[in-house]
């Protein structure tokens, strides 16, 4: 019987075989599942039982990708509920590593991972989670703190916690909108959390001088690379907080990089920018505002429906030369321009093809890490691709 995807509703697992061992796999996210013993039949990823050993001091996720405590029935953040086991439904436990997060059943010691996980776990020789902050030593003494996440009961100094809602969390835990004590400026509120708190303000500054010996406004460079560091690192409210799109934009940006492999893309999109960043590179936009320089971060969909869009322009403009250049590589290769007109010159359903495409720009997109898709009815989509940081078209059906 086919199991349930613990991140996909309504969407089934399939088998799939990766040297010679069958796992199972989401045909939507393209998340892996481990029965017992079988991630052990890797030798070059670290065994379940590594990532078992850390379930006591984890915490699980629901499908938006929100922290959801042990004691919490249901998210705090979107209030549903937390992700189950595919094989026996038990609450799936989320254990963040230095390499990527993983998901394990505390019951049939099963393994799940996000897409992209496998790769990022090869050669992976421990199960720390990533560092905490970098605190000098001049400042060290004056940032600890008898504090626990009051999730996972972690001890933390003052500058490793994140405050939200009047409780303090470890970097693996912390919820989305949280704010990181070592980033925290003078004057933030701390509500209920002022008397744990209240000396971080003051200390994140002076923390700041004694790292530089002045006060200092980051650049385009030293932004992007935080952005793109916080994405990697999965700190979704930290990333936000460096972009310049507005509050209620918040819950749309933390739903689309709650995939990994969207993630991933967008990191390696701004780490192959950053040499050539100014205030714009491509796939890559700061502004300046009063805080100082921030990432312009689009909707998600803005991108996709901008290529489908002015490929669909050309096409009706007769302009073939723009229309061929937004083609994805592999069909550049096999299309000159003047083929590209006499192959919808010729083409009976050419005209119908580019009615159901121009219908579907004004529908639904679903944007992934690989490209996006404008379904078009029956199992058939318009499909784009992503090549150095830009949509490109790769069929109309």
């Amino acid at each position: 019987m086919a199991r349930p995807c613990p991140l996909c509703e309504k969407e089934l697992l399939r088998p799939l075989r990766v040297s010679q061992v069958e796992i199972d796999t989401c045909p939507r996210c393209h998340g892996l599942w481990f029965d017992r013993g079988e991630l052990e039949r890797f030798p070059d990823r670290l065994p379940a039982r590594s990532f078992l050993a850390m379930k006591g001091q984890s915490f699980s996720r629901c499908r938006k990708g929100h922290p959801v405590g042990r004691a919490e029935a249901v998210c705090p953040t979107c209030r549903s509920e937390p992700v189950r086991c595919p094989a026996c439904a038990e609450r799936l436990r989320r254990v963040v590593t230095s390499a990527s997060p993983v998901d394990v059943c505390p019951s049939c010691e099963g393994v799940w991972l996000d897409a992209g996980a496998f790769e990022a776990l090869a050669g992976v020789t421990d199960t720390r989670p990533p560092p905490a902050p970098v605190v000098m030593p001049q400042a060290r003494s004056a940032t600890a703190a008898a504090m626990e996440c009051s999730r996972c009961g972690v001890g933390l100094q003052v500058s490793e916690a994140y405050a939200y809602d009047g409780d303090v969390y470890c970097g693996a835990c912390r919820p989305p909108g949280s704010v990181s004590g070592a980033a925290m400026k003078k004057g933030t509120p701390g509500g209920p959390l002022r008397r744990a708190l209240g000396a971080l303000s003051t200390l994140s500054l002076a923390f700041s001088l004694v790292a530089t010996g002045c006060a200092h406004t980051p650049g385009p460079s030293e932004v992007a690379a935080s952005y793109a560091r916080a994405l990697e690192e999965n700190r979704l409210a930290d990333a936000y907080a460096l972009t310049s799109a507005p509050p209620e934009a918040q819950p749309g940006f933390l739903e689309h990089y709650a995939d990994a492999s969207v993630r991933q893309a967008r990191v390696k999109e701004v780490r192959t920018a950053l040499p050539e960043l100014q205030a714009r590179a491509p796939a890559l936009t700061l502004v300046q505002a009063k805080e100082g320089w921030r990432v312009v971060e689009e909707k998600p969909e803005d991108a996709p429906r901008a290529a489908l869009r002015g490929f669909l322009e050309a096409v009706g403009a007769g302009n073939w030369d723009r229309a061929w250049s937004l083609l994805s590589e592999p069909l550049r290769a096999r299309y000159t321009p003047e083929r590209l007109r006499e192959d919808f010159k010729r083409e009976p359903q050419s005209a119908e093809r580019v009615r159901r495409a121009r219908l579907a720009l004004e529908g639904d997109v679903r944007v992934t890490g690989a490209g996006a898709e404008f379904p078009i009815g029956q199992d058939r989509a318009v499909r784009l691709v992503r090549e150095a940081g830009e949509y490109r078209v790769a069929a109309i059906e």
